[in-house]
């Protein structure tokens, strides 16, 4: 064989290894979907909390309105509110446990078969958070004795926001939760007292407005979990390898063949993008959440990237700009 067919065969060959190579690397980042790279996030978040009669929310416990717009300005001007907000989110996790009454969310990487969360770290410190958290007040004029239902109104929303920008898929992975107080202050406490209400014995609802939305490369690519557009997928809960413990939580060795143990599966309060009639928001449990008599109760909220979405993929493209709207009510009064 002559020395330049030689040649020409070690090019072919190493032309048909980096053919496959990136072949690879093309599957692998499809499947890469909770990812600790930095490229996977989303920016211009426009948010917007709102009241129907009978509530009023506040930032602070005491500028009181029925709406609210949420961008960094007006958390920064609010008295004493520990809020969070990033430049972009960035895929995290939860299962909706607290502590202290805030939600502990999880940041790390899924193993390459997808049955475990590695590197795992908290991510509750709001100096470096991937994710929005705020503290939010309801005054609840009510006669009810036993209190009102909180519920989302039908305005409630997250969307693309209108600036041309082509759907990715991320807006399909964005979450919020309340996590709601259970003490209480009375309509006349000072502001003072009502920052300072204590958590009590919180109740936590996450709400995932688009657990049924899927864009065409999901369904292509990950037929197992995401088997048609509209199909539900079930979250593998946060997950940790090597053994040891996550905010106080023993976790088995995954690494041993324990790997359907975990600290719990992540539940949530599943409905369309735009609520179409008015949504309990509960615990998911048998308890709903409930604003009290005549009260003033305090609730963290948070909006995040759900790291567990199979449509959150590292090639979604960064920079993308969504509209969230948190629409609060309660039931009616039938008047007599």
């Amino acid at each position: 064989m002559s020395r330049r067919s030689r040649r020409s065969k070690r090019r072919l060959k190493s032309l048909f290894m980096t053919t496959i190579l990136i072949g690879m690397l093309l599957l692998s980042s499809t499947y890469a979907w909770f990812s600790a790279n930095k490229e996977v996030a989303l920016e211009g978040i426009n948010a917007k909390v709102v009241a129907a009669e009978g509530l009023q929310i506040s930032l602070d416990g005491e500028a009181w309105s029925s709406k609210i717009t949420i961008n960094k300005v007006n958390l920064a001007a609010a008295i004493d509110n520990n809020y969070a907000w990033p430049e972009a989110l960035v895929p995290v996790s939860t299962v909706g446990e607290t502590a202290s009454g805030e939600m502990n969310m999880f940041y790390g990487d899924i193993s390459a078969d997808g049955t475990q969360l590695t590197n795992v770290d908290q991510e509750n410190d709001a100096d470096t958070t991937k994710y929005i958290a705020f503290d939010l007040y309801f005054k609840n004029s009510s006669s009810k004795v036993d209190g009102d239902i909180l519920q989302l109104n039908t305005g409630t929303k997250v969307a693309i926001a209108a600036d041309g920008k082509q759907n990715t898929g991320l807006e399909n992975c964005v979450r919020s939760a309340v996590v709601l107080y259970s003490n209480k202050e009375v309509m006349t406490a000072a502001g003072t007292d009502i920052r300072q209400i204590a958590p009590g014995t919180p109740t936590v609802c996450i709400w995932e407005p688009n657990y049924n939305k899927h864009i065409a490369e999901i369904v292509r690519n990950d037929p197992t979990r995401v088997p048609n557009a509209t199909a539900e997928f079930t979250t593998l809960g946060v997950k940790k390898n090597g053994g040891g413990t996550i905010s106080g939580v023993n976790v088995p060795d995954l690494t041993a063949g324990n790997a359907n143990e975990n600290l719990g599966e992540q539940k949530t309060l599943k409905t369309d993008a735009t609520v179409g009639t008015a949504t309990n928001m509960t615990n998911l449990g048998t308890d709903n959440m409930m604003l009290a008599q005549n009260s003033i109760m305090k609730a963290r909220v948070y909006i995040w990237l759900e790291g567990q979405d199979p449509d959150n993929v590292d090639t979604a493209s960064t920079g993308k700009s969504i509209d969230i709207v948190l629409g609060f009510t309660k039931p009616s009064v039938k008047k007599p």
